[in-house]
């Protein structure tokens, strides 16, 4: 399905707050209140530039902890619980908030005090329906692919992306109404790989001057990124290393008349299920100008030549092997996979994140069949 793929959660906080604030600033206190934990050692966490920071970490006892330090606007935090995988998002504001857990179900937890955790869980509350239907249609997606049924492959395909729509519509709505509220710039950001860099500008031109968050600071920078990598924009260079660790960049490789940057992974199902058509596209068009470049978000290098070789990808493929860190997706934007943009024989970028049929539809109308 050409919308359900591989996500990156884009919950990330930018900035540090101190752990000894001033007399004069604004404090929060956190008091973490977790049954069946014992003495498990909790922390204090952001997401900074996709790796875990630790802010704070205690010991608990008797099931009760607390951190306290300062934010400059709210911003989600996390505790992490020691032996459990699960962290809790904790939208911190300067003011006294309580979190109650319990160590054996950490999923259901209660955060009092926190005015803009209250707004983000109303609006979360909204959005079940919406999930539980976009669920239902991708459950009925992959029992026609796993039956071969084309027409009710296509059917839930068409229910997904129209729940979908309605689901981003009232997104919209939403923040538009609330366009000087923190909690709006956390909701945008965190689907901002939704949206489109016409849809996403205005989005971001709406918000109100004031409040700033970390959250509409990456919103800003995401608009000029999208923008640098539009299309009819001329291609942005960089360099990773192939299989045989060998430096290669993008710009030797302009010249044919299509050529198809493919970001993908060996874990990405969705990326590992359009593999076969580029496939086929690239043994149909490889001698008339179509080339392939892949970039790979794979964290191991084994698992990432297996993929190659198992898909038979007999083209150029590298990799700096950072992940969603990856840096040439950083300088493309990409927050999901696959993503893909098509190059004409001058770099310039001519279309974006075409799949299947429409790949090859696009591949054949430039070289000219």
């Amino acid at each position: 399905m050409k919308h359900i793929t591989v996500i990156l959660t884009v919950v990330i906080g930018l900035f540090l707050f101190s752990c000894q604030p001033t007399e004069n600033e604004a404090q929060f206190t956190l008091h973490v209140n977790l049954n069946n934990a014992e003495a498990k050692q909790i922390k204090l966490e952001q997401r900074v530039n996709d790796e875990w920071v630790t802010v704070d970490s205690v010991q608990l006892s008797e099931g009760k902890a607390s951190f306290s330090g300062s934010v400059d606007s709210p911003e989600i935090y996390y505790v992490t619980i020691e032996g459990i995988r699960s962290a809790i998002p904790v939208f911190m504001e300067n003011t006294t908030i309580t979190l109650t857990a319990d160590a054996d179900n950490i999923r259901e937890y209660q955060i009092e005090g926190s005015a803009s955790n209250d707004r983000l869980k109303a609006f979360d509350e909204t959005n079940k329906d919406f999930d539980k239907q976009l669920q239902e249609h991708y459950n009925a997606y992959r029992t026609a692919a796993g039956e071969q049924n084309e027409e009710a492959m296509a059917e839930a395909e068409a229910l997904y992306e129209e729940t979908e729509r309605q689901k981003n519509s009232y997104l919209t709505e939403y923040v538009k109404k609330n366009n000087a509220d923190v909690v709006s710039h956390y909701l945008i950001y965190r689907k901002s790989y939704e949206f489109d860099l016409e849809a996403l500008e205005g989005i971001v031109i709406n918000f109100a001057e004031k409040p700033v968050s970390p959250y509409l600071t990456a919103l800003t920078e995401r608009v000029k990124v999208l923008k640098r990598v539009a299309v009819g924009e001329p291609f942005v260079d960089f360099s990773q290393d192939n299989p045989d660790s060998v430096l290669v960049a993008l710009s030797d490789h302009i010249g044919p008349k299509v050529l198809l940057v493919d970001f993908w992974a060996s874990w990405c199902q969705p990326c590992r299920a359009e593999n076969p058509n580029i496939v086929a596209i690239h043994n149909d068009y490889k001698d008339k100008g179509f080339d392939v470049f892949g970039v790979s978000f794979d964290t191991d290098r084994d698992k990432w030549l297996a993929a190659i070789e198992s898909d038979q990808l007999n083209w150029t493929q590298v990799s700096d092997l950072g992940g969603w860190g990856n840096a040439a997706g950083k300088l493309y934007g990409v927050q999901s996979i696959p993503h893909s943009i098509l190059l004409d024989e001058n770099g310039i970028i001519i279309a974006k994140n075409l799949r299947g049929d429409k790949l090859r539809e696009k591949v054949a109308e430039i070289i000219g069949e």
